[in-house]
């Protein structure tokens, strides 16, 4: 199976649980947003116990975007996605 990066950009307390400003993961070259999501998940555990529940799916009120699209907006966790696309990883935020 051929690979590619893609990186997945982190804000907030993502960043700040993770040290990093962005994750670089090695997903499908015909991959979804699925497939992030579970790269992160087996790459980063200390990321994915935060954002991701049990069965791998985003815990409510974490948004991924592709392109800066909302994934709710495009396919879901089928959304496709390629190295060239701008990802964003964001926690729940609440104001007021």
């Amino acid at each position: 199976m051929t690979e590619q990066i893609v990186t997945v950009r982190l804000v907030a307390s993502l960043r700040a649980r993770t040290k990093a400003k962005s994750l670089n993961v090695a997903v499908p070259v015909n991959a979804a947003a699925r497939d992030v999501v579970t790269a992160i998940q087996q790459q980063q555990p200390v990321l994915a116990a935060y954002a991701l529940d049990a069965q791998g799916q985003l815990m409510p009120g974490v948004l991924l975007l592709v392109n800066g699209r909302h994934i709710d907006l495009l396919q879901g966790l089928d959304t496709p996605v390629n190295a060239a696309d701008d990802l964003l990883l964001m926690p729940p935020v609440a104001g007021g």
